[in-house]
């Protein structure tokens, strides 16, 4: 027993320590970092690796270069994914160590066992951690300078084939190595011929074998030919019994043709590939060619339907432009002449590709399939150049061939068009036959590309109107559900339109782009390029940036000016703003536009805000006083927006000149005179001088009539007869109301003025003369003559002789 009693006692001090110690370990918080994240860190390290060994090699190709760009992406989700799980953790750690405070220094007595194990702990996981997350970042910025060297690769290869230089369509050898070597290329085309036949005839030997081919021989024709035509039929009808009435049905039908124009080559190619695939009857070599071939007849089945779609020849009720018979007819042929001539072309380049043909035969061949090209877009031009023309002169008009729309963006498409052209043959003459191909390739792909986005664009403007009127059932439900007015939908449906509309031509321009490469500034780096510089203070700018700068100015002064005629035709209207706030809102978005516009312009220059402060007040030194004027002129136009004492439409007055104001601009107002002349008054007048605002908020309009009647007439009858023509006129309000007043009694008349109120100074002249049409003969059919307001007073005196003047002194 007393044995049992002293090992107890000796026992004690371990079992103690024992709790102490798994006390600490309790406070030490679990393993630093989750193996699960440092597993994936290491994977993206493995991966990222990988990458950027395979990044360094040159002669990559462009297929390859995309590759290693896809597999970046993953990398850096995980990444992100693994930084969003640490720092938090990091951030705790530190919050935690700032809890328990420094530690004690020497001369400070020591903390417990217990908070220093904790602290110890607390650091060697934060340790880890922060090893972590420097890793994760660090590889972050490694896949971000990978990304950035691919892309370079991807420029920089994009660069070297469109400006490398082949022979010219001049050069009387290049014809004759191309018809020496057509004899070896004609044989390798007929043995790639030959074993497809061979294999066909094989897969139709197999059991099975007829059968698919059979099937992938009438499916396709029948998709082609009558699934395509019936498909053409339903849309129409049911475009024309679904949404009656309304100018959805038109782009809704017009997407539909393009649809089907597109799709059905695209599935009957797909489907008879799959199905000769499955009989083993294609060779790969003939697969390649075979899927060209669908590609190539879905792209000239796209031309042909947005042709088909925007001109609708045959069916003028469904055209979506206002373009007459006469010019659709001349120009329905050539949007599938287009598309099968560039369809051609890439088949041509694809079907060397594959024979493996000689250099001579593919040059010479590109050389004609770039002057199809060029015959063709140009014959294009030709013809919708006179149809304009026919169009205004017929017409009379000499704005645009599209009645009620801006005459300069087609002007700028036609002219760009033609200056692709001409580079074209200049290119192509010169040697250069990749930049004359890719000129006529990118003019049809963003020919092709505008028409789609017209299309879209118009169906952007007619669905969201449709669907959420208040006649629909998807509007009535919405304006149930969020308890919204008819005004309010119709705002809501303007405002979603314009969503749409702007996420389509942000994916327009990216589809414009596409072709470029991994960039579009190639053609002008490479011309803008020189080492001319202009010092401007510690910047320097290069002739190529100032026309960027510009180009980006007058880009974002397109925007605005697009902006605000959205808003001015649109948007504005569906709201319940008068006109002189929505002409102020109008006009405050085209001065934000304007300045921001001049910001990216700065900005693509490379100046910053203190540059540019610093030298608009250089500037400000040598022309500050001769633009004095100027600025207050602005200041003041600012100043009549923001608090509005006249605004557009208003009747004012200064001096003794009144009109209409029709426009408030940056310097000056434009106000419309009585006789349509137009008198412009700088800002600064019309802040510093006396205006009267003739029909300031809504002020009612006082006519003032006054009549002079014969003392005879009975002033009750008379003010009855009045006050029954006041009170019948249309336009009188009812209050304030008509009044009718004697106001003078002499030289044998009556005086009587009348006051009436009407809706707007304006019609009071007009008002006024009406009554009085109407006064004047009820009071003289009631027997009251008017009185002549010039009295003449009658004086008897006696006859008696003249008196000599006496004493005039």
């Amino acid at each position: 027993m007393r044995w049992r009693i002293v090992r107890s006692w000796a026992l004690a001090p371990i079992v103690a320590g024992l709790i102490l110690a798994g006390s600490a370990l309790a406070q030490v918080p679990a393993p630093p970092v989750d193996p699960a994240v440092s597993a994936s860190v290491e994977q993206a390290r493995t991966a990222l690796r990988t990458v950027a060994l395979g990044s360094h090699h040159g002669g990559l190709s462009d297929t390859d270069l995309r590759a290693a760009l896809a597999e970046i992406s993953p990398i850096e989700a995980r990444l992100n994914d693994a930084l969003g799980t640490l720092t938090p953790r990091l951030a705790d750690t530190d919050a935690r160590l700032a809890q328990l405070g420094p530690a004690p220094g020497a001369a400070l007595p020591p903390e417990t066992a217990e908070t220093a194990a904790v602290r110890r702990g607390l650091v060697r996981t934060r340790q880890a951690l922060d090893a972590e997350v420097k890793l994760a970042r660090l590889l972050a910025v490694e896949a971000e300078q990978t990304s950035k060297t691919l892309i370079e690769q991807l420029h920089q290869n994009f660069a070297a084939r469109l400006w490398s230089r082949s022979r010219s369509i001049l050069d009387p050898g290049l014809w004759r190595d191309s018809l020496a070597a057509a004899p070896s290329d004609l044989s390798r085309l007929a043995a790639v011929i030959g074993e497809e036949a061979r294999r066909l005839a094989e897969a139709a030997r197999r059991p099975g074998g007829p059968i698919l081919l059979g099937l992938a021989l009438i499916l396709g024709l029948a998709i082609l030919g009558p699934a395509r035509l019936l498909l053409n039929r339903l849309g129409y009808r049911r475009a024309a019994a679904s949404v009656p009435g309304t100018r959805l049905r038109r782009s809704a039908l017009a997407l539909w043709l393009v649809v089907v124009a597109a799709g059905t080559p695209l599935a009957a190619g797909a489907l008879s590939r799959a199905l000769a695939l499955a009989a083993g009857a294609v060779t790969p070599d003939f697969d390649e060619i075979g899927r060209l071939l669908i590609l190539v007849i879905g792209f000239a089945g796209l031309l042909e339907g947005l042709g088909r779609a925007m001109l609708s020849p045959g069916r003028p009720s469904w055209r979506l432009a206002p373009i007459p018979d006469a010019v659709v007819a001349r120009l329905a042929a050539y949007p599938g002449l287009i598309g099968l001539t560039a369809g051609l072309a890439t088949l041509v380049a694809g079907v060397n590709t594959a024979v493996g043909a000689s250099l001579a035969t593919s040059v010479a061949s590109d050389c004609v399939s770039v002057l199809l090209e060029l015959g063709v877009v140009g014959a294009t031009l030709l013809a919708l150049g006179r149809a304009r023309n026919a169009r205004a002169t017929a017409s009379g008009a000499h704005d645009a061939l599209l009645q009620g729309e801006s005459r300069l963006p087609w002007v700028l498409a036609a002219l760009a068009a033609w200056l692709a052209l001409g580079a074209a043959i200049v290119a192509i003459a010169c040697g250069y036959l990749a930049l004359a191909t890719f000129l006529m390739r990118e003019t049809i792909w963003i020919g092709a590309v505008l028409a789609i986005l017209f299309l879209a664009l118009r169906l952007a403007d007619d669905l969201f109107p449709t669907l959420l009127s208040p006649r629909n059932p998807v509007g009535r439900a919405v304006r149930g559900v969020i308890w919204l007015s008819d005004g309010a939908l119709e705002q809501l449906a303007v405002l979603l339109s314009g969503l749409t509309r702007l996420a389509l031509l942000v994916l327009g321009w990216t589809a414009i782009l596409a072709p470029f490469g991994a960039t579009g500034d190639d053609i002008v780096a490479r011309i803008a390029s020189t080492k001319v510089m202009l010092k401007l203070g510690q910047v320097s700018i290069s002739p190529g940036a100032i026309l960027g700068g510009i180009g980006l100015f007058l880009v974002g002064l397109a925007a605005t000016r697009a902006v605000r005629g959205w808003l001015e035709a649109r948007y504005l209207p569906k709201t319940s703003l008068d006109v002189g706030l929505r002409t102020s809102v109008a006009a405050a978005v085209s001065y934000l536009g304007v300045v921001l516009a001049l910001l990216l312009a700065f900005a693509y220059l490379g100046l910053t805000v203190s540059q540019i402060a610093l030298f608009a007040s250089a500037l400000s030194v040598g022309i500050g006083f001769g633009l004095q004027s100027i600025i207050g002129n602005f200041v003041s136009g600012l100043i009549l927006l923001a608090e509005r004492p006249i605004k557009v439409g208003d009747w004012i007055a200064i001096g003794e000149l009144e009109g209409d104001v029709r426009a408030i601009n940056i310097r000056a107002t434009e106000i419309e005179m009585m006789d349509r002349s137009r008198l412009i008054v700088p800002n600064s007048d019309l802040v510093s001088k006396t205006v009267r605002n003739v029909t300031h908020t809504g002020a009612l309009g006082r006519v003032r009539i006054v009549l002079r009647v014969d003392s005879n007439a009975d002033p009750t009858e008379v003010r009855t007869l009045l006050m029954a023509r006041l009170t019948g006129h249309p336009d009188v309000v009812a209050e304030p109301a008509a009044a009718v007043y004697l106001t003078d009694a002499r030289d044998g008349g009556l005086e009587f003025t009348a006051f009436v109120y009407v809706e707007s100074p304006r019609l009071a002249y007009r008002v006024r003369s009406e009554l009085l049409f109407q006064i004047v003969p009820d009071l003289k059919a009631h027997g009251v003559a008017l009185a002549n307001s010039n009295a003449v007073v009658n004086v008897g005196l006696p006859d008696r002789p003249m008196e000599p003047a006496a004493n005039l002194e």
